[in-house]
């Protein structure tokens, strides 16, 4: 069992437990971990190769650098190499990249 599966089985416990809970939301988390727990780690990539997360990773980027207050050239920059990264780097070599710095 990993951190997916023991994730998915608590809100399952919650589920059974809490009957005033927003279950759609709940049932919505289960499916997505319940898929990662089987996924395997090529698998969990290629998730992010797809492109599916870029706005999610966007989002944070720009919430991170508006709250740093920089300055706009600088803040623009930093936007415009992540959109490059996107296009030039693998999950698999970023991750790897995070993993060792």
């Amino acid at each position: 069992m990993n951190g997916y599966q023991m994730t998915a089985d608590s809100y399952r416990t919650l589920l059974e437990r809490e009957k005033d809970i927003d279950r759609a939301s709940i049932e919505s988390k289960i499916k997505a971990l319940d898929f990662l727990a089987t996924a395997t780690e090529e698998e969990r990539l290629e998730l992010f190769n797809s492109s599916a997360f870029n706005d999610v990773v966007k989002g944070y980027m720009e919430m991170a650098v508006d709250n740093m207050e920089l300055e706009d050239e600088v803040r623009q920059g930093l936007l415009n190499e992540l959109h490059y990264l996107f296009d030039t780097v693998g999950a698999k070599q970023a991750e790897d990249y995070y993993n060792n710095h």
